[in-house]
């Protein structure tokens, strides 16, 4: 009898681990190597408009030669994205401005991800490197202890952390409050607070994010500036970092510093 129970508890978990590895093996189409990827340069202006820092924004090339933000950022391992940022380091000026890469909830709590803030940094200076993550659902944090343990040890390296496109709902405050204490930036895109109808109730506007960033020191960038009117309200907010379409669009490195 118990030589049957042992046997059934041994399938049951070789079906499991085979499904697992299935589901991985299927979302991780990052990990191959044929598809074509590339970081783009996107500028970061204060409110002279002087530039004060870059972002690494990953594309993938579809098949009519454009680029577009590929989907499943998870399954990308840390050390193609050392591969694919190797180049893309060499094409910026070296000014000690900051620069700032997107990483995924899973890259962040990877073992490598130490390895990784550090190879960056040596990589960069003397600029300063920011990680930034992007609001999602809380439930992609079943362990909010290793994040925050990887982001504080990290920041002793003198890296920042942002938190990337919060929203104009109460959930994408309760998604981040826990964060509230060690983040250095919080990112907000002027299309999530744009309003066709002026009935429409946000239930966070941007002078709210201007507001829980002063409380917390932390400091606010706006993106997705595209006119002068949307400078406009950068300064009467007194938002400093500027990020938009005004300033430049994304660019290919290999044409950055021409």
């Amino acid at each position: 009898m118990w030589l049957v129970i042992a046997s059934i508890i041994i399938a049951a978990v070789t079906i499991v681990i085979f499904y697992w590895r299935s589901r991985k093996s299927n979302n991780n189409y990052l990990e191959n190597k044929e598809l074509k990827l590339r970081y783009f340069i996107q500028k970061q202006v204060d409110y002279t408009g002087k530039t004060i820092g870059y972002e690494c924004l990953l594309r993938q090339q579809n098949t009519d030669a454009t680029w577009s933000l590929p989907s499943n950022l998870d399954s990308l391992p840390l050390q193609r994205i050392v591969f694919l940022l190797e180049n893309t380091f060499k094409a910026l000026p070296s000014e000690p401005i900051t620069l700032s890469i997107n990483l995924e909830y899973n890259q962040i709590i990877s073992s490598d991800f130490q390895y990784f803030v550090r190879w960056a940094i040596s990589k960069i200076e003397p600029m300063k490197l920011s990680i930034e993550y992007t609001t999602g659902n809380t439930a992609r944090f079943p362990n909010r202890r290793l994040f925050e343990k990887r982001i504080r040890e990290a920041q002793r390296y003198n890296m920042q952390f942002g938190i990337d496109n919060v929203g104009s709902d109460l959930k994408s405050l309760k998604d981040i409050e826990w964060m509230l204490p060690f983040v250095d930036n919080i990112k907000c895109s002027m299309r999530d607070f744009r309003k066709d109808d002026p009935n429409v109730w946000l239930d966070l506007n941007l002078q709210s994010w201007n507001k829980i960033s002063q409380d917390n020191n932390i400091n606010l960038i706006l993106m997705g500036i595209e006119d002068e009117n949307d400078a406009a309200l950068a300064k009467q907010l007194n938002i400093k970092t500027r990020q938009g379409y005004l300033f430049g669009h994304p660019r290919n490195p290999k044409h950055f510093k021409d």
